[in-house]
């Protein structure tokens, strides 16, 4: 008998309802019966449940972890002809409802701040027997389902909806890149889009992967989703989804699934930062940028602006406009300070900050580079961490103002509620903080 995983070419219509259950199975020949699997399954819990690290493609750090359910078939059964059996007989959604109350059990042995990932065919959500396994608190849990697959979207909107409601987080695979397709996915408005390996492999050797990436990324942010890529096997692979915009990312070049929750490979997480500081080296070196319809009218405003009033009003709007929770802009004083003179979404600090008590944001005065910090990356600068977690925020963007080539202060985009910075929302900070150091610079003068 040799190890089989399911493949996702591989399945007829009856498995592609089903092939993100990630059942791995022996494989041979010898033909079962579904209740053949299912009695031994619920009777002796011969189940076993292995889990392959998501990590955020930003830092590495690991947010959750998919379960993925391994059941030995009795005389070797083909993991295709079992699904297939068991959806003819009526007991498909059974094996899923046995596969999911398995893979829940892991919940507890992961670490708070990490999700679980499970998966759940679309057909099978209102049977009672996965509806009894899914009842209660679903915080902390990604449950997913693949739109294409569904008989009733609207049975399946209904029931993603109830799902999210009890705490779920709800994750959309196999997502069609036509037109119908894109309208369910705007329709379903998942919490997280799931691109493929297809999509993945490769993708920077094809103008046409690009393109589909970039339109299921920018869409995805329209609605508020963010974007995980699967499959990963190369570091390439994964360097790439940084530069594309893409949040979280799981495949082989991070860690294989196992039975203990594996940690990420420390070539896979060091590529994610070498990677993202690329991406903010390169935000940071652009050009000037003039400005962008999503904050044209902002930064016209700021061409106008006499005072610091006018400036808090182009930050409270720039804030509201781009989803940001707060924006505030400090600048440098005295004694290598800094000084809060303005805040969107908070209450103005106007404690004075030594930049010697936050070295990052020293060094990005000093070398005009835009910085990133999240409470979530145990590697990131801890100064800036701490400040974080006392005013309630989870990421903080930071971008330099800086003007007749001198360090003014910075500007800080921060969120309540873990964020990945967007090559858009960098280009964003740029021009406002562009804007404003022309502002601070004329102020200087009267």
């Amino acid at each position: 008998m040799i190890a089989g995983v399911i493949s996702v070419a591989n399945y007829p219509t009856v498995g592609t309802a089903l092939r993100r259950l990630s059942l791995v199975t022996e494989v041979t020949n010898t033909p079962v019966r579904a209740a053949d699997v299912m009695r031994p399954l619920a009777a002796s819990g011969r189940l076993a449940i292995v889990l392959q690290p998501i990590i955020d493609v930003s830092t590495g750090a690991l947010v959750a972890a998919e379960a993925l359910a391994r059941f030995p078939g009795p005389d070797g059964a083909s993991v295709e002809a079992v699904l297939i059996d068991a959806y003819e007989n009526g007991r498909g959604p059974e094996l899923e409802a046995t596969c999911l109350e398995a893979a829940l059990a892991q919940r507890a042995g992961l670490p708070e701040h990490v999700l679980l990932s499970v998966n759940v065919s679309p057909n099978a959500m209102t049977h009672p027997a996965v509806q009894q396994v899914l009842a209660g608190d679903l915080r902390g849990l990604i449950i997913e389902v693949t739109e294409q697959s569904a008989r009733d979207a609207n049975v399946v909107f209904d029931g993603l909806g109830e799902l999210r409601r009890r705490g779920a987080l709800i994750a959309i695979d196999d997502v069609s890149t036509g037109y119908a397709g894109l309208l369910r996915l705007a329709t379903l408005r998942p919490d997280i889009v799931k691109l493929d390996r297809g999509l993945v492999t490769a993708a920077r050797q094809s103008e046409a992967k690009l393109a589909v990436i970039e339109s299921l990324v920018s869409l995805s942010r329209r609605i508020g989703a963010r974007v995980l890529g699967e499959g990963v096997e190369t570091l390439d692979d994964l360097t790439n989804l940084a530069a594309l915009d893409v949040d979280y990312a799981q495949g082989w070049a991070i860690a294989p699934p196992a039975a203990q929750m594996p940690v990420a490979a420390a070539d896979a997480v060091n590529a994610c930062r070498s990677a993202r500081a690329l991406v903010l080296l390169e935000a940071s070196l652009a050009g000037p940028l003039g400005s962008v319809r999503e904050i044209g009218g902002i930064t016209a405003a700021l061409a106008g602006s006499v005072g610091l009033p006018d400036v808090q009003t182009a930050l409270i709007t720039a804030a509201g406009g781009l989803g940001i929770d707060a924006i505030g802009l400090s600048t440098v004083v005295g004694g290598g300070r800094l000084q809060e003179v303005s805040s969107a979404g908070t209450p103005v600090d106007a404690r004075l900050y030594p930049l010697t008590d936050f070295p990052a944001t020293k060094a990005a005065l000093e070398t005009a580079m835009m910085i990133e910090a999240h409470v979530s990356d145990p590697g990131g600068d801890l100064a800036e961490r701490t400040l974080l977690i006392t005013g309630g925020m989870a990421s903080l963007l930071i971008t330099p103002v800086v003007g007749a080539a001198t360090p003014l202060g910075v500007l800080e985009f921060r969120h309540r509620t873990h964020r990945r910075w967007t090559n858009d929302d960098m280009t964003h900070a740029r021009i406002l903080a562009e804007h404003i150091a022309n502002v601070l610079l004329r102020l200087a003068k009267d």
